[in-house]
């Protein structure tokens, strides 16, 4: 039978023993919290959803106390129905980071927390914040919107649980307990070589016929849906309502985004339902068509600090991914920090060929530019708007400048005549003291507000 979950809240973690050497451990790269959540059944009218966070520990403030390195994450999860905005959670608890031992490699790895809770079907919002309790500055937050439906097909499927670990268990008091398993999610969906090797996945079926056979197929697939792993088992059940376990090696597959799909079919292989989640695999050992590109970009790379790698890094997320940002942040080596910078240098100059041409020298040179031109006292230029804006788009073929006339602020418009049919960037100084802020663009994926002018007043 399968174990469902009692309404009952809980925050539960899985410790990793990790490594220093100071003091105070301070984070080079922004707090990150990974959320990821399954919805499984309960009962009739609700539906369980268990929420997974995990925090890596080269993202928290450590403190040095009677020889051992400590910290927390404060995370605080609201959940609210969309149709009433009623508050249906509101939890608060801190995920603590203890740190006693320096010899191993823990510190590639998560720690991980979990909390269950039964909702009624229905559409809610989450929202999750996090702040580093040693520097209360550094946060982070994620929104979510979550349905919870009723099992409409005969057989039905839970989410998948991508996990990094599930193993036999009959502790059924260990937190992450489930179903006869320990069942440790991986709530980054972050798998490689150097990470998580192997995706464990745990799905529930129920409904099912005790007197069919079926297939269950497990496939890796990539943005363009062509199949680049795959996994098949022939399974029969003896009760209605089953959990299956499976595991997937991915270390020969190429870094990059991919999605894990899970599929239940029937005798004749017809697909019966399925599920899916996407997933990001890093592994910087396997070859790919452009490693050329990747090999010179490593050349221009070698001999460079840590903590010059990260400061170039932290420059060009405005050309970066998501996913690469919040790759590069679960990095904590120097050399994986340079393989990594070098395929990202590689995919950007293949990305924008035949676009905007964009390479690291050229997109260095704006960097230098954009401090030269647009410095504000202690502010570094690529950090403001305007130095924004030229990073990504380069020099504007015209900029219209207004100053101050009649308590009007000072502004200008950039016009880019050849980008989508011509598009412009409107900034003014708010403070007088030349700082321009971005109001309004005509660019799609930028910020719009027809009523800009507003702002002049």
């Amino acid at each position: 039978m399968i174990r469902y979950f009692i309404r009952v809240l809980g925050f539960i973690y899985v410790f990793l023993p990790l490594a220093y050497s100071s003091q105070t451990i301070i984070p080079k790269l922004a707090l990150d919290i990974n959320v990821d959540y399954s919805r499984f059944y309960y009962s009739e009218t609700e539906g369980c959803l268990e929420i997974y966070y995990s925090v890596y520990p080269s993202l928290v403030t450590l403190n040095n106390e009677s020889g051992i390195f400590q910290g927390a994450v404060e995370i605080h999860t609201v959940i609210r129905n969309k149709l009433n905005d009623t508050l249906m959670l509101d939890h608060q608890a801190a995920l603590s980071v203890v740190v006693p031992d320096t010899s191993n490699e823990a510190y590639r790895k998560p720690f991980v927390a979990k909390v269950s809770i039964a909702l009624p079907f229905g559409t809610y919002s989450m929202e999750v914040f996090g702040k580093d309790k040693q520097n209360r500055k550094r946060k982070a937050s994620a929104k979510l919107i979550i349905q919870i439906t009723s099992l409409t097909s005969s057989p039905a499927i839970s989410d998948i649980d991508l996990c990094s670990n599930i193993s036999s268990s009959t502790n059924v008091k260990d937190p992450f307990y489930k179903n006869t398993y320990e069942v440790v999610p991986n709530p980054s969906l972050f798998f490689g070589l150097t990470v998580s090797p192997v995706v464990f996945s745990y799905v529930e079926l129920y409904h099912l016929d005790t007197s069919k056979a079926y297939t269950i197929k497990t496939q890796i697939l990539d943005s363009k849906n062509t199949v680049i792993l795959e996994k098949s088992r022939n399974r029969s059940f003896r009760v209605k309502n089953a959990v299956d376990v499976g595991t997937l090696k991915i270390t020969t597959i190429n870094s990059g985004k991919y999605k894990f799909s899970l599929a239940l079919s029937d005798e004749s292989g017809k697909e019966i339902i399925h599920t899916e989640k996407s997933i990001y695999i890093y592994n910087p050992n396997v070859s790919t068509h452009f490693d050329y590109l990747m090999s010179a970009k490593s050349a221009e790379l070698m001999g460079m600090t840590d903590d010059e790698l990260i400061s170039e890094f932290t420059k060009a997320r405005y050309i970066a991914l998501d996913q690469e940002i919040r790759t590069f942040e679960k990095i904590s080596s120097v050399s994986g920090h340079r393989e990594f910078l070098a395929k990202f240098w590689a995919d950007v100059e293949r990305r924008t060929a035949g676009l905007t041409d964009l390479t690291r020298n050229v997109y260095l040179q704006r960097i230098l530019t954009a401090n030269e031109r647009y410095r504000i006292y202690t502010k570094e230029g690529w950090k403001t708007d305007r130095g924004r804006v030229y990073m990504l788009y380069a020099e504007p073929d015209e900029i219209e400048r207004f100053p101050s006339v009649d308590n009007s602020k000072p502004y200008e418009i950039w016009h880019y005549n050849q980008m989508e049919g011509s598009v412009v960037f409107i900034f003014i100084d708010n403070s007088g003291f030349g700082n321009y802020l971005l109001v309004h663009s005509t660019k799609r994926g930028e910020l719009q507000d027809e009523n800009w002018q507003e702002y002049l007043k």
